[in-house]
């Protein structure tokens, strides 16, 4: 991969990151302070009906701090550095199907041993991507997460029984995220194989050799 496309990523993922903080975040903060603004200039007159509206703002603010949580979890996630690649995945799986509203049925094996730092980051992050395209694009609202080992290897499988696409198509016009996951899975030296056609779903694998140290 060149370093141009590499820049490109970067630049996209940051992009995203911002329309969600200006898009998203600033027009709700935006709101709040109106309602504020609304309750100082024309307080109600019982105290019930001040009670209701502080709490209807108290309860913007509280979505507020979820979402603001939910993108600084896509930058880092605590749980993966602390608590595991397992517990990581779960717990995005989690929070990802809340947000919008979806249903993913994550199951995993368990893991001999602990996954290194490179591997866990690699998958954690297929994991954010495949989730993220299949609820953008998939037309489904059921999706379903397997990680398992066997024969010396991770293996991590995002599906649906959605719409589909071509893969070779979706390459041949550069689809970053494609680009993103085929470049993390080669740092770790492992595969990835993306299964999918019009109208038949779409399911990603990704393999990693298990116990060997990469580095990025």
């Amino acid at each position: 991969m060149s370093v141009r496309k590499l820049i490109e990523i970067e630049e996209r993922e940051r992009s995203r990151i911002a329309r969600d903080l200006h898009d998203d975040i600033n027009q709700r903060l935006a709101l709040l302070a109106l309602d504020l603004e609304k309750i100082k200039v024309n307080p109600p007159r019982s105290s019930d009906e001040l009670c209701r509206q502080v709490t209807q703002v108290w309860e913007g603010i509280k979505e507020v701090s979820t979402a603001v949580q939910s993108i600084a979890h896509q930058l880092h996630s605590p749980k993966l550095e602390y608590l595991g690649v397992i517990i990581a995945m779960r717990g995005f799986c989690r929070d990802f199907a809340a947000r919008q509203t979806v249903e993913i049925d994550f199951k995993n094996d368990d893991i001999p041993q602990p996954v290194s730092n490179e591997i866990s980051l690699c998958l954690y992050r297929i994991l954010q991507e495949a989730l993220h395209n299949a609820g953008k694009y998939s037309g489904v609202r059921q999706f379903a997460v397997r990680f398992s080992y066997s024969s010396n290897q991770l293996h991590l499988a995002v599906s649906d029984r959605g719409v589909g696409f071509d893969t070779e198509s979706a390459m041949n016009q550069g689809g970053l995220g494609l680009i993103s996951m085929r470049e993390r899975v080669r740092l770790v030296s492992g595969t990835i194989v993306i299964e999918s056609k019009p109208m038949h779903g779409t399911t990603i694998h990704v393999r990693v050799p298990f116990g060997c140290e990469h580095s990025f």
